[in-house]
């Protein structure tokens, strides 16, 4: 492990520890203590608001509150670590802390033996998502592929470890956030009877961590990127992520429905450049990862035993890809797009599975070459074979199996019930053997059936909420979690007749207000609700829409609670602008007509005719392969004229570009950003009234290219 310098503190504690102690900045807390309740108003910093440092001591902080920050609507600017348990400590426990308005909540480096329990370490820091129901922004992606160097801090955690071996958390609450429990090179620890949901990233996240287990967890609804019908992304947000060489862990009996992915294992960088190690040797049984807008278990270039589990409304249920010597048996997968999907996996058996509706059963196939930059692929043999399906059942599959190239295929003693063909392509070396037609069960449905009611249902888990993939509501701060009202969009936002959906907590609601609105199909109701609102017809939308809610207790996103039975308001606003756009592209060439260094000859292209046009009202555009017929996907520009008009105000030309842009307002440059750079966000503020022309040109050189604009009032 790289070295960590840190200053040396001396200690703060008094003399008699059996009493009570009030917390100050800087606290170093030395032996064991009980903390006086209260709230602690204690600014965060590198070393933590209150720090502990010791060998066998335990620091209750039952009825103590620690505040960070007191700016609880925005908490993406957070900073600083609550509680910092200091490198060389050992066995230290840590009792019924809360802390909030943190980057980091609980830190703890190098401190074996580390127990926290029965602590809530809800809201702390998360970013504020741009992406919108309307379209994804790619600045929303998590990349959690790195970590040797602490590199997940930048996107904060309720719980950050790293050389804790043998540590326990317990009973811990994390919600409101974006990340829970990280761990860093944490091995032989037990982490149980957790509850850490609606993040807006992960739940429990591992990296080089081994041995552990991570059992009884309620871990629902740790998701970003999701917009039902419009887009189907998580963004690399899961319930439980493992990554790099995590080895030999269990994870059972957790509830991990409605999250990016339930459950997303990936062998690290070490071994897609070698070829070496993986995450191998971890046992997944017994869980819920229901309603994961991506895959309820993504499990690639490595191998494991994924047994017993519950999927039901994923896009994928299991994802495999270049998974090998891996066993998925006595799972029951229920509707979901793709049940099993693997490409070039290797000694795999799919065994005594339950797989109910939904498009595709067993999918195994692979491509015809592999990307360039993998040492993996290089190292290892990559071809897809040998996999034995057998003796599972399949009802209502309209295509049970799907083989587009496969060797060594076993499919033998598997039931069939009203389901499609199969569809073998490619594949060498199959036996089927003894499959039933009939609709004869091989393992009884019900036996399925039971565990995921089980699951789903079983001590600890909060089913108050409703279920299903419609109920992942993403906005600006995360997932919405049914404890505070919203009025949400339940059909196109720029439709003039729309329909809403009341959500939160059980109660009634009244509007009070409605401005841009012509009629609604009701005025007052209950929580659960569907309305109809008829929007005033005018070219620029401007609608609010506030209500009175009336019920029980209410918690708002930010963590502050209403009274049960006190009118709470909400609202709904939109205002949207519509720019009639004609987007031309034309071809540019490297070293001849380079928009940075030949800019003559790069403007002489843009006055030759377009390759391609169109027109539209949505300049939303991303590519990563070629934007527009006869146009490739390299070296190519843009330029988009639009027209609008609006009311005189203050308004946000909010703009994402990669590569090169520049903005015209009627004929003024007001932005430009000339170079080669990744997906970059700007938001230029304009005075404007009346009809306006705004012009972007843009070009690409090489790789995801994008432009994206829309104008939003000040």
């Amino acid at each position: 492990m790289r070295p960590v310098h840190f200053v040396l503190l001396l200690a703060a504690t008094p003399a008699l520890a059996q009493d009570p102690i009030a917390l100050t900045p800087g606290l170093v807390i030395t032996e064991s203590v009980r903390i006086e309740p209260g709230t602690y108003h204690l600014p965060g910093d590198s070393l933590g608001a209150v720090r502990v440092q010791g060998s066998g001591i335990t620091v209750d902080f039952t009825g103590a509150v620690l505040v960070g920050s007191t700016d609880v609507e925005n908490p993406d600017r957070f900073e600083g670590t609550g509680i910092f348990v200091l490198p060389g400590s050992n066995d230290v426990t840590v009792i019924g802390a809360t802390a909030r308005g943190y980057k980091v909540a609980l830190r703890a480096l190098d401190t074996p033996g580390l127990t926290i329990t029965d602590s809530d370490f809800s809201y702390n820091w998360r970013q504020r998502l741009k992406s919108t129901i309307e379209r994804e922004h790619i600045d929303d992606w998590m990349s959690y592929h790195h970590n040797e160097e602490d590199e997940w801090l930048r996107y904060g955690a309720a719980v950050y470890l790293r050389g804790c071996d043998g540590c326990r958390v317990e009973r811990v609450t994390v919600t409101g956030g974006q990340n829970g429990l990280m761990l860093t090179e944490v091995n032989d620890g037990i982490f149980r009877d957790n509850t850490i949901t609606f993040n807006s990233s992960l739940g429990i996240g591992m990296y080089r961590s081994s041995r552990n287990r991570v059992v009884h967890n309620t871990l629902d609804f740790n998701v970003r990127g999701y917009s039902h019908g419009v887009y189907n992304r998580g963004q690399d947000s899961a319930a439980i992520l493992v990554y790099e060489q995590c080895n030999d862990n269990e994870f059972s009996y957790n509830s991990a429905t409605h999250s990016g992915d339930g459950f997303f294992l990936w062998a690290g960088q070490t071994t897609m450049d070698t070829g070496q190690g993986g995450a191998n040797g971890n046992l997944i049984w017994r869980n819920d990862f229901s309603f994961a807008p991506t895959n309820g278990i993504e499990i690639t270039f490595s191998s494991n035993r994924v047994e017993e589990n519950y999927i039901e409304g994923c896009w994928h249920g299991i994802w495999g890809g270049y998974s090998w010597d891996t066993v998925i048996s006595g799972n029951t997968f229920v509707d979901n797009d793709e049940h099993i999907a693997i490409e070039h996996g290797q000694d795999v058996r799919i065994e005594r599975n339950a797989f109910l509706g939904g498009d595709m059963g067993v999918r195994l196939w692979e491509r015809d070459s592999q990307p360039a930059d993998w040492g993996y692929s290089r190292e290892r043999d990559v071809r897809s074979r040998d996999f034995d399906v057998e003796r599972n059942e399949f009802r209502g599959v309209d295509r049970p199996i799907v083989i587009n190239g496969a060797t060594g295929l076993r499919v033998q003693r598997n039931a069939f019930e009203a389901t499609g063909d199969w569809v073998l392509e490619g594949v060498t070396g199959a036996l089927t053997h003894g499959n039933e037609f009939s609709g004869d069960a091989v393992m009884p449905i019900s036996t399925g059936e039971r565990l995921g009611e089980a699951l789903r249902f079983g001590a600890g888990v909060d089913r108050s909420h409703p279920r299903g993939r419609e109920y992942i509501l993403v906005d600006e701060w995360g997932p919405h979690d049914f404890r505070s009202p919203a009025l949400w969009p339940r059909s196109a936002r720029r439709s003039s007749k729309q329909w809403f959906e009341v959500v939160g907590p059980p109660g009634s609601w009244e509007f009070t207000s409605l401005t841009g609105v012509d009629s609604v199909s009701a005025m007052s109701g209950a929580v659960g609700d569907s309305v109809r609102v008829w929007r005033s017809q005018a070219p620029t939308v401007d609608m609010r829409i506030v209500a009175a809610f009336s019920g029980g207790e209410v918690v708002d996103r930010f963590g502050r609670r209403f009274e049960a039975g006190k009118p709470v308001a909400f609202e709904y606003r939109y205002w949207f602008a519509p720019i009639a756009w004609t987007v031309d592209f034309w071809q540019w060439e490297a070293g001849v007509s380079d928009p940075r260094e030949q800019p003559e000859a790069f403007a002489a292209v843009l006055e030759g005719p377009p390759l391609h046009s169109l027109e539209t009202e949505d300049l939303g555009f991303g590519w990563y392969r070629s934007p527009a017929r006869g146009v490739s996907d390299n070296y190519f520009a843009t330029r988009s004229v639009g027209t609008v008009e609006v009311p005189p105000g203050r308004y946000i030309l909010d703009l994402t570009s990669d590569d090169g842009v520049r903005v015209w307002v009627d004929d003024e440059l007001v932005h430009e950003d000339w170079t080669w750079h990744p997906p970059k966000q700007e938001l230029i503020e304009l005075e404007l009234g009346g009809r306006h022309t705004i012009r972007i040109d843009h070009f690409e050189i090489d790789g995801f290219a994008t432009v994206v604009a829309g104008l939003r009032r000040r």
